[in-house]
Order: C-alpha cells, then sequence, then structure tokens
C-alpha cells in the first residue's frame, strides 16, 4: 500500500509539472525552477525628451557662442499632451483641447536660475517690451522643423520647433539665461511644455541674433514582444 501512494503522488507531482510548463512555461534546468511566461506583453520604457541648441551669433553672423543640453518636460506638458490623447483633465492648463493650441511659441528670459522641479509653470524673468530690455526678444511663435518619423522598433519621432531671435534695444549687454516652451505668445495664464535653464549666460548687444532649436523626442524603443 506504502509503494501505491508513492506511486500515486509521483504521478499527481508530474501531471501538476506538466501542467504548470504548459501554463506558465516553466522549465526544469539544474534542479530549479525558471518562470518563462507565454503571455504576449508591451515592454515599458516609452518617454518624452527635450533637447535644445542655442546658437549665439553676431549682426554679421558670426558664432559667438553654441550650446545645448537636455530640459526638463514639466507636469503641465505632461497632463496637456495626456489630455490631447485621451481627453479632458484638470491638470492641464488650458483643460480643453479646443483652447490648448500648440506648444510651438518659444521665450527666453533672464531671471534668476529656475528652481530644479518640473512643477515650474513659466520663466521667472521672461523678457518682455517694458522689461528686461526685450526688443526683438519677445516670445513668438517658432517655425516646426522636418519632423523625423519613428520607422523601426529603435527609431524615436522628433519634432524640431526653432526661433532666431534678433536684438534691436539700445541697452547693451542684455543677458539671456532661460528658455521655454509654449501654447501662446501672450505671457500671462498660458500652458507651458518644457523649461531650461541655459548652461552659460548668453550677453546679447544691438544686432546680436539668438537662435534657439528645440527637439522634443518620443521614445519607445523596445519591441513588442
Amino acid at each position: 500500500m506504502y509503494k501505491s501512494l508513492m506511486k500515486n503522488t509521483s504521478i499527481g507531482m508530474l501531471v501538476a509539472v506538466v501542467f504548470a510548463v504548459g501554463m506558465t512555461g516553466i522549465s526544469l534546468s539544474g534542479g530549479t525552477f525558471t518562470s518563462q511566461s507565454n503571455t504576449s506583453s508591451y515592454s515599458e520604457g516609452g518617454s518624452i525628451l527635450g533637447h535644445i541648441e542655442v546658437i549665439h551669433t553676431d549682426s554679421e553672423g558670426n558664432i559667438l557662442s553654441y550650446q545645448q543640453t537636455d530640459n526638463a518636460i514639466v507636469n503641465d506638458g505632461r497632463n496637456c499632451t495626456a489630455m490631447l490623447l485621451f481627453g479632458a483633465n484638470t491638470g492641464c492648463t488650458a483643460q480643453t483641447a479646443g483652447a490648448l493650441g500648440k506648444f510651438t511659441a518659444i521665450g527666453i528670459g533672464n531671471g534668476s536660475l529656475l528652481a530644479g522641479t518640473t512643477l515650474n509653470t513659466a520663466l521667472n524673468g521672461e523678457t518682455t517690451a517694458t522689461a528686461n530690455g526685450g526688443d526683438g526678444l519677445l516670445r513668438a511663435f517658432g517655425t516646426l522643423g522636418g519632423f523625423t518619423n519613428s520607422t523601426n522598433d529603435s527609431d524615436p519621432a522628433i519634432q524640431r520647433i526653432t526661433h532666431q531671435f534678433t536684438y534691436n534695444g539700445s541697452q547693451s549687454g542684455n543677458v539671456i539665461s532661460q528658455a521655454g516652451l509654449f501654447n501662446q505668445t501672450t505671457v500671462l495664464g498660458t500652458g507651458v511644455f518644457a523649461l531650461k535653464n541655459f548652461p552659460s549666460n548668453v550677453t546679447m548687444n544691438n544686432g546680436d541674433q539668438l537662435t534657439v532649436n528645440w527637439d522634443i523626442t518620443i521614445d519607445g524603443s523596445d519591441a513588442i514582444s
């Protein structure tokens, strides 16, 4: 009877193992079980990234400085992106897609450094018509550059927004230290997608130009498995 019980118990364990292998792909190797789920899954890893180039030239087009850096996509930009894809939400400044507008306006400023947080909603020293020597340096809609399509698993989609500011004010030595990407050209009450301090301040004199190239990358490089 003992042998029969052991035999039945062994058969029961074998059936359980075979069933488990069929359901979850468990393999037996070196005396250990390794889970190999056969369930198809979508890999994580998608992201929206920002990168800016800042090119400072004099009135004759000579390059005075060049710098580039990654930037933070702030909370408002994240929430508004979700709203455009899936519907209204209270986290986006505009709260409705119809009131949102595209995030193609670039503003620059000479305020103190932005705090290191994605909760920022504005440049803290943006140039205006009446402050900071803002002649020619006011927020403006940028031009959309060529769009890079995603065609393979590892290819991101990239959109460039660019604007060239020409300083025509009488104030010499006007310092610019930061930039932002917005959905309107008015300063107050508008949505913000991204903000960034420049690695180094730019000193603008009459006739100087400042080109800001803003690249927004949508990535999800992991393949479906």
